[in-house]
């Protein structure tokens, strides 16, 4: 369309001076013919804007974006918020943002919420675009514009979203180390795009959400709806946020939310805890999810939560000693797009995954970044253009070239903002049609290409752009493959007589500290492989497998440990060339295997005893989830059931057992899941495991099915551990027997043999392993009394015999296996008698029995200067925790929550008032710290504690097990450890006294 054509059009609708003032500006357009179509629209609507100004606002964006000129249709209010001719820009500050939204919200208050945050959305970008296409914002204005906007709009959603939550359940809450309670909160990080700062017009914004440790709900809601977890509550936020933002309606959304690239996938959990986040990317992230939280920032919720993340991922993504297979990877995987997009015919069309295109600067920016960002944090920049930037500020990019690829990025995506506005669809695809491509040159503004020229001048300048992109992504990734250890240099580690020397700078050069230490287990490793290695599939998948191995241990928390242990699995996978095959060849799980390794001998145990379970780790959902404990228990009775010999489904039992066991600590390690979720999830797979041992037995016993017919109805109460829910590995099952009905002695004798067969079933030892080590001195009279006592019995003893001590054993039991019913029974009867005892007793009388009880067992330890981490049997240690509880319990008679673990219990007696505010700080802070350490001494030395060796190195371990900020410093950390339990141990001894010896 000419001046004088856009004169006549435009003279049917406007004013004839405003027609022939702004009949050039239309002629200039890139679509000056869409320019009129959509004023004629408007002008049909009675819609036209008054102002000159405004007009040409508005056909700027009409013939510029055939979507906002049909947005500015639809809404013609808007109009009146497009800034004057020539004036528009961008970006607007973050206040000015907020209080604009907040307004635009109070007016729209009869909208759904996500439609009236698409509305805002949709108003501001006209207000962007309209800059863009005017030229007075560049290309990073634009997109910081794009990424603010998109900060508010998701800060926004968080609040919206969380106010009726809390209305609701109250506020999250959680204890601190010190037992304060204090709120919970949550982030939401954004990545890719976003995360850069660096924004399309129409791209997906890539979230992760994370909330800072689990707790509950204060529960005190104006519309209460009770106590929820905190995972629940955050779950519940998590997924509004997203609704509120990504919901549709017919005229479109707020933003596409991409979630993907949250610990585990699109299979991974929705909202996830600081701790677990941050341990996944370190012990089981790829290095592409790694490359990723290169652009991870905080863009809503809380600052601080954001920011502490962001702080604790850095050095993963920066290491110190570079990745040396970094470029390896991303070459890789840039291949496999360059693949998909030749079979699909687009290299030459995708102007951002093609050829010379926007992914491979991305990717080129930032392999120089994790090359050199671990020794430079000046590097450490999400933005490309000013990662750029600092390259060419540090040497590593010619200014030159800097300003060169500067320009080349700035062309691309500019071209990459004109397609998306288009249409408002995601793309970076050249049209092929020539008017499609004549528009689109049209909107480049490209200066100098004379009218008619404007595709050809395009096409010439997109070459060109390309054609230095490409040149520097080959020059970045040729000098990194340089620098890469070769195959052949890491595979003569494995298969030859290195020297000393030489193996000691192999070791050194995969990036391991104090090699010296790890002579002994790589030469015992190389014992195992170099037999094997003499056939050419071993060898060939050495040279592939061999550099992995040593990456992970590398990672590893302690490499001598993963090295000792990579020993081990290698020879009871045994010399068969097969089973090295197997594991050599599933090279996406070796360095995660390499990683647990050298986190816990327990769960190396674990693998030794079921190598097959290192082929499962490839698949990582399936890992990480915690199962619901009925799908323990129907896992666990199928391999029970069926119709192989009782021997043969014994052992799937233990597998199936050992498999859960080992993905719960795998969960563990990698911070997946809180120290209680843990004991909890310990505790349904040993209720879910004596539940099919009960059918099983009953089988050898000689009864089809238990609770069957006339004979006696069994139940198997679960006391200590067990009971109060804190199984922990390594946990014995403290376990009694009750028996209802069947009172004649040929019922009696099966009932005996029901339970013996139990008892063999859960604690025989083969090549499987053991289910559990059983106890069963809590049963009435202990050793001398019947394995299996009536309902009746059991009734009796409590109310005549049993001592006090007894009494504070079974305020632990519940029904656990078996039949329900005489166990529901049996329960409702041990709590009623047991209280009824305690009263008649009174305070005076137990606190002696109490305080008689403790001594004995004090007596009877070895002191703490022999086993200085016997945290049980030692003055202010965890027994002295438990005795306070069950001494309460009983002088006060309050009963027991449905959920009786030991944190919950100081909980109630707080609310029941039994316990003041400062005894319960004490003892929630003493005994959350007790049973840490406890707790990863089992995980990482396979054993319980007492720990008869408490040497500096292994107390300094546990110290950043329980704290990953404790000191570098071996000593210092296990100073630290020493004096934190010395303390704790005084404030509960403290306790004790004040409370049961008065």
């Amino acid at each position: 369309m000419t001046g004088p054509e856009a004169a006549a059009a435009l003279s049917r609708l406007l004013p004839a001076e405003d027609a022939a003032i702004l009949a050039g500006h239309v002629a200039r357009l890139p679509d000056p013919d869409d320019a009129v179509r959509h004023l004629e629209r408007l002008a049909a609507s009675g819609a036209l804007p008054s102002g000159r100004d405004r007009l040409q606002s508005f056909l700027t964006l009409a013939g510029s974006s055939p979507y906002l000129g049909r947005l500015l249709v639809q809404n013609p209010s808007f109009l009146d918020t497009l800034p004057a001719g020539g004036s528009a820009r961008a970006p607007r500050t973050r206040e000015d943002l907020e209080e604009d939204l907040a307004r635009f919200l109070a007016l729209n208050s009869g909208r759904d919420p996500s439609a009236a945050l698409r509305l805002f959305k949709q108003r501001e970008y006209l207000g962007i675009a309209l800059a863009d296409f005017l030229g007075t914002a560049d290309l990073p204005a634009i997109t910081r514009a794009l990424s603010l906007l998109a900060d508010v709009l998701l800060d926004k959603a968080v609040q919206m979203a969380w106010a009726p939550l809390e209305r609701r359940f109250g506020a999250p809450t959680r204890r601190d180390d010190q037992g304060h309670l204090e709120r919970a909160t949550f982030a939401v990080i954004a990545l890719g795009k976003l995360g850069g700062q660096e924004l399309n017009y129409s791209s997906d914004i890539d979230l992760l959400y994370l909330f800072s440790r689990d707790g509950e709900t204060s529960g005190s809601g104006a519309e209460s709806g009770g106590t929820i977890g905190n995972k629940e509550f955050f779950t519940r936020l998590a997924s509004d946020v997203t609704r509120l933002i990504a919901g549709r309606d017919p005229e479109g959304q707020v933003f596409r939310v991409d979630l993907d690239l949250r610990p585990g996938g699109r299979d991974g959990e929705l909202v996830i805890p600081l701790g677990a986040a941050v341990a996944y990317f370190r012990n089981w992230a790829d290095a592409w999810e790694r490359q990723a939280l290169i652009k991870a920032r905080a863009a809503a919720g809380s600052p601080a939560l954001g920011r502490r993340f962001i702080d604790l991922v850095e050095p993963l993504v920066y290491p110190e000693t570079p990745d040396p297979f970094l470029t390896m990877e991303m070459t890789a995987m840039k291949d496999r797009i360059d693949a998909r997009l030749s079979s699909e015919g687009r290299s030459e069309t995708d102007i951002k995954l093609g050829r010379g295109g926007i992914r491979e600067i991305e990717f080129a920016v930032q392999a120089l970044q994790m090359l050199h960002g671990g020794r430079d944090p000046w590097l450490r920049q999400a933005n490309t253009l000013l990662a750029l930037h600092r390259l060419a500020e540090k040497g590593l990019v010619g200014y030159a070239e800097y300003a060169t690829l500067s320009e080349a990025y700035t062309f691309l995506r500019d071209l990459e903002h004109r397609l998306q506005l288009g249409h408002d669809r995601q793309t970076a695809t050249l049209p092929t049609d020539p008017a499609g491509l004549r528009i689109l040159a049209r909107r480049m503004r490209l200066g100098g290409a004379a009218p008619g020229d404007e595709t050809s001048a395009l096409a010439e300048r997109l070459e060109r752009h390309r054609s230095t992109v490409r040149a520097f992504y080959d020059s970045v990734f040729g000098r990194a493959a340089q620098k890469e250890i070769t195959e052949e240099e890491s595979e003569d580690l494995w298969v030859e007589r290195l020297d000393e020397e030489r193996t000691l700078a192999r070791l050194r050069q995969h990036g391991l500290r104090d090699p010296e230490t790890l002579l002994r287990p790589v030469r015992a490793v190389r014992r195992l492989l170099r037999p094997a290695a003499t056939t050419p599939e071993i060898r060939r998948l050495l040279r592939k497998a061999g550099p992995i191995l040593l990456k992970g241990a590398a990672e590893a928390v302690d490499a001598r440990r993963a090295f000792d242990n990579l020993e081990k699995l290698l020879s009871a996978i045994g010399a068969d060339p097969l089973g090295l095959l197997g594991f050599l060849s599933r090279r996406e799980v070796l360095a995660p295997t390499m990683r647990l390794l050298g986190a816990s001998d327990f769960l190396a145990g674990l693998f030794l005893r079921q190598p097959g379970l290192v082929a499962t780790l490839g698949d990582r959902a399936h890992v990480l989830r915690t199962p619901p404990p009925e799908e323990y228990r129907a896992s666990l009775l199928e391999a029970a059931a069926g119709r192989d010999p009782a021997r043969a489904r014994e052992g799937e039992l233990r597998r199936r057992h050992n498999a859960a066991l080992a993905y719960i600590a795998i969960r563990d390690i990698n911070r997946q899941a809180t120290l209680r979720e843990v004991l909890k999830s310990l505790s349904n797979l040993a209720d879910g495991t004596l539940e099919a041992v009960v059918r099983l037995a009953a089988e050898e016993a000689g009864a089809d099915e238990p609770g069957g017919g006339t004979g006696p109805r069994l139940s198997v109460l679960g006391l200590g551990r067990l009971g109060y829910r804190e199984m922990d590995y390594g946990s014995d099952l403290d376990l009694v027997f009750v028996r209802e009905g069947g009172d004649d002695e040929r019922a009696r004798a099966f009932a005996r043999r029901w339970c013996e067969a139990i008892v063999r079933v859960l604690s025989t030892l083969s090549r499987d392993g053991q289910l559990y080590k059983v106890d069963l001195r809590l049963r009435p009279s202990g050793r001398e009394g019947d394995l299996v006592v009536s309902l009746e019995r059991l009734r009796d003893y409590l109310r005549d015999s049993a001592e006090v001590w007894e009494m504070q054993s079974f305020l632990k039991a519940r029904h656990v296996a078996g039949d329900p019913e005489p166990g529901a029974r049996a329960i409702d009867s041990v709590e009623s008698i047991v209280h009824e005892r305690a009263r008649a007793a009174g305070a005076a009388a137990l606190a002696s029995a109490v305080t008689g009880m403790r001594r004995r067992l004090l007596q009877d330890a070895p002191r703490p200067e022999r086993r200085p981490l016997d945290l049980k049997a030692r003055e202010g240690g965890l027994m002295d925790v438990h005795f306070i509880v069950e001494f309460l319990q009983l002088r006060d008679a309050v009963p027991n929550p449905a959920d009786k673990d030991t944190l919950r219990l100081l909980l109630h007696l707080n609310a029941a008032g039994s316990l003041d505010e400062e005894g319960m700080r004490i003892l929630h802070e003493g005994y959350l710290f007790f049973r840490a350490l406890d707790h990863q001494v089992r995980l990482i030395h396979a054993r319980p504690l007492p720990h008869p060796a408490a040497d500096e190195a292994r107390l300094a371990e546990l110290a950043r097990a329980l704290d990953p900020a404790a000191p570098a410093d071996a000593a210092a950390a296990a100073r630290g450890l020493m004096e934190k339990l010395q303390d704790h141990t005084t404030s509960v001894h403290r306790v004790f006294e004040r409370i049961v010896t008065g």
